[in-house]
């Protein structure tokens, strides 16, 4: 029996030993992929002045949660039995469970800060084409107003994560949980799950049908009867949305994994129990939430041809290279992600 035991252990121990040296790699090759395009992209914005648009506020306030979360993401990994075999890498009791709570905290508030700006977003968007006349009457007050209260209901409303989370021992693993009990444990998780899940889903996907199918419509109306100007107007926001679906596809595909591993964990429990190597919890807490990071400004350098030769500009600056952008000057006429 005591030989028996001590060979799980040693499977465990090398088991663990195995994937957090995977997870470990992966992580940091998408921590460094993510802090880089995100600052490319804030910076971007900050240099360039046709990219100061309504939308492009979002997608930078959308970059600054991600940078926050790919950041904080690393304390909490080093907490729980990720990074050592057998217990966290934090030594101090105390210290190990502040960075517990604080990285579950601000994991939540990253990812309701970036499903806020999304869901804004869709709102500018669809104002600025189908109601374009209602969209002048969002002023850079009330513009300011919608970022910060992007931040300020998050970190509110998520109190109890800090609050709640701590240092759990499993066996010879190391977690950080949240310690709700009874009643709380379920209505909490739920009631997000609905609230900052379910919801913003729905509200973005119903504005983004309304508005490609006001596009469409308008470009069957315009077929012949307008000038080359506004057809190019209508097939630029066209690409705008493209761009958007997008990114919020990748949002949505990278955290869906997080959430049916939550509702797992607590319906089916002993699913878990036999994940000796965790390749569940790396792959589902981990990988997948910390992938939307880069995946967002990969997706908008990608395919946005401002932000391509905005990029290419500010590296060119950064280097000290004297070379010339055309496709700068000429954002002027053909910024993409603003209000027409």
């Amino acid at each position: 029996m005591d030989n028996h035991t001590e060979v799980d252990n040693i499977n465990q121990t090398n088991c663990s030993v195995g994937v957090s040296a995977m997870f470990t790699v992966g992580l940091s090759i998408i921590s460094f992929l993510a802090s880089t395009g995100n600052l490319l992209v804030i910076v971007t914005f900050m240099k360039i002045v046709t990219l100061k648009t309504s939308s492009n506020y979002y997608i930078v306030n959308m970059a600054i949660s991600d940078l926050v979360s790919v950041v904080l993401a690393w304390p909490l990994y080093a907490t729980e039995g990720m990074l050592k075999a057998g217990g966290s890498l934090i030594a101090d009791p105390k210290l190990a469970t502040f960075f517990c709570k604080l990285g579950i905290y601000s994991r939540a508030v990253s990812y309701v800060v970036s499903i806020q700006s999304l869901v804004l977003i869709a709102v500018d968007r669809f104002l600025a084409i189908v109601f374009p006349l209602k969209a002048l009457k969002i002023t850079t007050r009330i513009r300011a107003i919608f970022l910060h209260l992007t931040w300020v209901l998050p970190l509110l409303a998520f109190i109890p994560y800090f609050v709640y989370s701590e240092i759990v021992k499993e066996e010879q693993q190391t977690f950080c949980r949240n310690t709700m009990t009874g009643l709380a444990l379920k209505v909490y998780p739920l009631l997000g799950f609905v609230v900052i899940y379910c919801g913003p889903l729905i509200l973005i996907l119903v504005l983004y049908h309304l508005i490609m199918k006001h596009l469409k419509r308008r470009a069957k109306l315009d077929n012949g009867n307008r000038s080359n100007i506004h057809a190019k107007r209508v097939k630029q926001n066209e690409n705008i949305m493209k761009i958007f679906g997008s990114i919020t596809l990748g949002f949505f595909t990278c955290w869906t994994p997080l959430y049916a591993y939550l509702f797992l964990k607590m319906l089916y429990p002993s699913i878990f129990m036999k994940d000796k190597c965790l390749l569940l919890v790396g792959l589902f807490y981990y990988i997948f939430p910390l992938l939307s990071t880069a995946l967002n400004p990969f997706v908008l350098i990608a395919f946005s041809s401002n932000y391509q030769a905005g990029v290419k500009d500010v590296i060119c600056s950064m280097m000290c290279c004297k070379c010339h952008i055309g496709s700068v000057s000429a954002m002027a006429e053909n910024v993409e992600l603003q209000n027409r």
